[in-house]
């Protein structure tokens, strides 16, 4: 199901065809390749609210694979007082800091349940995370990826850096090795990537044309 995003239409430049629940334009909709993953460890994302509606953020591909997660928009002028409050136990935050524990070295019984996550630029998780301090004192845990991230159309900082749901994935391998699905993400996080990195300026200019303004 689509629905009609007006924002050009004062210009002139006419309407785009919107997936309501990806919102991304329909030629790019990711939802149909998109299989849910019924994961026990519950993934909490900090999305920063610059993340919320960008055309290539990967939380919306983790909001519709994954049944258990949640979405809370944070930022670092934002009150976290409820989200801190609802925090359930045994959770932690997937962030490298230099007291993170490696997630795969922990015995099995001191896996968290629920993992924290930040969504955004390195640049603003650091901010959520120095104006929040009780999220200083969970649990820290991080990952080493094996390879680079592939996100290549948004580059990371560092070698380690992966997108937030690379992030998620990995996380979930090392706690729920058994749970079926978790490959299936990445593979409609690369057809997002793939599509991204082929949107060339012969093809906006087309879109322009046809839709409206290009929202890349």
């Amino acid at each position: 199901m689509v629905l009609r995003n007006q924002q050009c239409a004062g210009r002139g430049y006419g309407s785009r065809v919107v997936c309501y629940r990806c919102f991304k334009p329909q030629v790019a909709c990711v939802c149909e390749s998109i299989e849910p993953v019924a994961n026990r460890t519950g993934i909490i994302v900090l999305q920063h609210p610059r993340e919320r509606f960008h055309a290539i953020g990967t939380v919306r591909i983790a909001r519709l694979g994954l049944q258990n997660v949640r979405v809370e928009q944070c930022s670092q002028w934002a009150d976290s007082s409820v989200i801190q409050e609802q925090l359930p136990e045994r959770s932690a935050l997937l962030y490298p800091t230099a007291n993170a524990r490696e997630l795969s070295s922990l015995p099995i019984e001191e896996h968290p349940r629920h993992l924290i996550v930040l969504d955004g630029t390195w640049f603003h998780a650091k901010k959520i995370y120095d104006a929040h301090q009780w999220l200083h004192h969970l649990p820290h845990v991080s990952l080493t990826p094996s390879e680079p991230s592939r996100y290549r159309i948004r580059p990371e900082p560092r070698r380690s850096y992966v997108a937030t749901l690379e992030a998620i994935v990995y996380a979930l391998r090392v706690i729920e090795p058994q749970t079926a699905g978790l490959d299936a993400l990445l593979r409609s996080f690369a057809a997002m990537v793939d599509w991204q990195a082929a949107y060339t300026p012969a093809a906006a200019a087309a879109e322009w044309e046809s839709f409206g303004e290009p929202v890349v």
